[in-house]
């Protein structure tokens, strides 16, 4: 598919309707300002209802439904708590499939390096009133409620231009996040491409919002030019979307809304060709 720009998705169902048709489609989701509206504190995210009342529906009829998300895989599990969903949390780091737990192979091997750079950005985050969450594999310190963001910000790249171990490590921007992870080449797009090999996936959908899912986005790119199966790229283009994603995606939708307004569509459309 040559990429001109991601079109708006509801004018194009008919170009993602073939791809629901396929005996092996699989569905690959981001959750948080995919699944989830943005919040200020990250423990308040929810599951859109629209969501909530598609998926159920489309673990039984699709092949794969997987969320592949930045958080812990235990906390993005029991947020949303649909039984047959493969989630993947930190970033492809860990799985939980129908309720069994993994960790995949030299996850942990950055730890001591991210203990060591979090000594110098958790006392500025402290200082900032800022939130972090530890977990296990990675740290996320979130920025939305920072008293003064400009500042906030500049001082945590401060912080990380004189932490040690710090080139060692994937340490970048997202929508009001710092992420730090170790450099074990597990992210989104090793993810969708583990998934789609270990469900004998012949087509694809990923969505994604942020930062993070670019990796995600990438692969989907690669299989396209590849040919190894059919995959489709939506974004959600909202404020903070980083234009890398926009770059790379094929359809785009305008809010977590519209996310669940498709999966009603994806729902209805799986029952009927099925």
């Amino acid at each position: 598919m040559t990429n001109i720009g991601p079109q708006p998705l509801f004018d194009h169902l008919d170009d993602v309707a073939p791809l629901v048709a396929g005996p092996r489609f699989g569905l690959v989701l981001d959750y948080d300002g995919t699944l989830s509206d943005f919040v200020s504190a990250s423990d308040e995210a929810v599951l859109h209802p629209a969501a909530a009342e598609a998926l159920p529906s489309l673990v039984r009829q699709l092949s794969l439904v997987a969320v592949v998300s930045g958080r812990g895989g235990r906390n993005v599990a029991k947020r949303m708590n649909i039984d047959g969903i493969i989630y993947v949390g930190n970033h492809g780091a860990e799985y939980i499939s129908d309720g069994e737990y993994r960790v995949v192979d030299g996850a942990g091997e950055a730890r001591d390096r991210i203990d060591a750079v979090l000594k110098h950005v958790i006392p500025v985050a402290e200082d900032e009133g800022l939130f972090w969450e530890d977990k296990g594999f990675s740290v996320t310190i979130h920025t939305r409620k920072a008293r003064d963001l400009e500042k906030a910000e500049r001082r945590l790249e401060s912080a990380l231009e004189t932490a040690p171990e710090v080139n060692a490590l994937d340490v970048f921007w997202g929508n009001l996040v710092l992420e730090i992870r170790g450099r074990t080449g597990l992210h989104k797009g090793h993810a969708v491409r583990a998934l789609a090999r270990d469900h004998s996936l012949e087509s694809l959908i990923f969505i994604g919002d942020d930062t993070t899912d670019i990796d995600g986005m990438r692969v989907v790119r690669d299989i396209q030019n590849d040919g190894s199966l059919e995959a489709i790229g939506i974004v959600v283009n909202h404020d903070g979307t980083p234009q890398g994603l926009m770059d790379l995606a094929d359809y785009s939708v305008s809010s977590v809304s519209e996310v669940g307004k498709f999966l009603l569509w994806l729902d209805e459309s799986a029952s009927q060709r099925r």
